[in-house]
């Protein structure tokens, strides 16, 4: 199974980054590599992480959290890849990235 992260996925978490940097030096890269790490967990035991369980979710997907800051990680295992659709801060509009994992 191989790991594949959405375009948009990969945005937030550059925006994300920025913002990190932007409050303090090296706390951008920080972030990245926290997520990086998740991100080599959820490769390795992708079953791992909970089901997410949102008000509006219609498919399964799993939601890691990363280490020290505020965001998660949502994900779909499928057949052949877990697909990475979100890296959403914790405290965004729930399930807002639903759609994109269709």
């Amino acid at each position: 199974m191989r790991l594949r992260i959405l375009v948009e996925a990969e945005a937030e978490l550059l925006e994300a980054m920025r913002y990190y940097e932007q409050q303090r030096s090296g706390l951008g890269l920080d972030l990245h590599d926290r997520v990086q790490e998740t991100l080599r967990t959820i490769d390795e035991t992708p079953y791992r992480f909970p089901v997410y369980e949102g008000q509006q979710v219609r498919r399964e997907y799993r939601r890691a959290l990363v280490k020290r800051f505020p965001y998660i990680i949502v994900y779909q295992v499928r057949d052949t890849e877990v697909l990475v659709v979100a890296i959403a801060q914790t405290s965004r509009e729930p399930a807002y990235w639903e759609s994109r994992g269709q």
